[in-house]
């Protein structure tokens, strides 16, 4: 399906009711969502639910069931099990909705310093409305065929010998760039020693 060809939604409360719905029964898709999520971007009627989701999150490191989140703001949202793909719709229309929010609140605000000729500001409000938006890179994913990825690896050049020929052959070729290397063994076994070592020779690579 052309997603160009879908109509768009209007942002009234019934939409914002299931963003928080589908935001409560994917905590994944919320926590990817969570850097532009305002709870005053939404009707009066759901900002105390969206600020009690945030805060919930925040302190619980998890999304609150729907009956905590009810009985907490006399709300009535329902259960949902979607089909993952609808996430994806949920993130875009979501960023479209959180900017949506920014650029009619910067507006609002930059009215009284129109008038007043302080032009700075708002500038600085609507370009900060019209740039919220979600990380879309999340990093290299090490689940999505890591047989591609090594063999990328491996024939890419750019490897940082260890230094020990049986751990090189184990990563294929040794370091590569802007990859984290950890080194992780029991006590007592010198992984210390080794840290200390590979820091000294690595210092003044590139």
């Amino acid at each position: 399906m052309n997603n160009e060809k879908l109509i768009k939604p209007n942002y009234d409360y019934a939409m914002q009711h299931l963003y928080i719905e589908m935001f409560l029964a994917d905590a994944v898709t919320f926590i990817r969502c969570q850097n532009i999520f305002d709870h005053e971007n939404f009707d009066q009627r759901l900002q105390k639910s969206a600020e009690f989701l945030k805060q919930y999150v925040d302190v619980y490191k998890v999304v609150p069931e729907v009956e905590i989140i009810n009985a907490a703001c006399s709300a009535n949202f329902a259960s949902l099990s979607l089909p993952e793909e609808n996430y994806e719709w949920l993130m875009n229309e979501f960023e479209n909705f959180s900017r949506h929010k920014g650029l009619e609140r910067a507006i609002i605000e930059s009215s009284d310093l129109l008038e007043a000729g302080d032009y700075g500001p708002v500038e600085k409000l609507i370009r900060d409305a019209i740039q919220i938006s979600l990380t879309k890179d999340m990093g290299t994913d090490y689940f999505e065929d890591p047989r591609a990825r090594l063999a990328a690896l491996k024939d890419g050049n750019g490897q940082l010998s260890t230094g020990w020929p049986s751990v090189d052959r184990r990563l294929y070729g040794g370091f590569n760039r802007g990859e984290l290397n950890i080194f992780c063994a029991g006590c007592v076994v010198g992984d210390t020693e080794i840290k200390i070592v590979r820091l000294i020779d690595l210092k003044n690579f590139d």
